[in-house]
């Protein structure tokens, strides 16, 4: 039987550069040890940001926000989801399952 992982992490403006460094495998070393970079080219962005996450997610609070305050500078921005399963869930799924099923998710 496959497991299904959530996880949920809260945000901050000074955690968004290293976080998107860190998504779009930017540095060289990883804390994660199974990060394999040799399978980082198949990764993809399913939100078709830019490589900067500070700037775009800035622009997209300042686009749609409802009031004329600023924000505050410890403010929560986002919160960023892991969702995935073990790699038995995925054995038999073709590319194009795979990707849906992370659209649904």
């Amino acid at each position: 039987m496959s497991m299904i992982v959530a996880r949920m992490q809260k945000m901050k403006a000074e955690n968004l550069i290293g976080i998107g460094n860190h998504n779009q495998r930017k540095t060289k070393n990883h804390s994660n040890p199974d990060i394999d970079t040799s399978l980082s080219e198949l990764n993809y962005d399913l939100v078709n940001r830019t490589d900067n996450y500070k700037k775009d997610i800035e622009k997209f609070i300042n686009e749609n926000k409802s009031t004329t305050r600023a924000v505050r500078k410890d403010a929560v921005l986002i919160n960023e989801w892991i969702i995935t399963s073990d790699r038995k869930f995925f054995e038999n799924l073709s590319d194009e399952d795979t990707k849906e099923f992370f659209i649904s998710a």
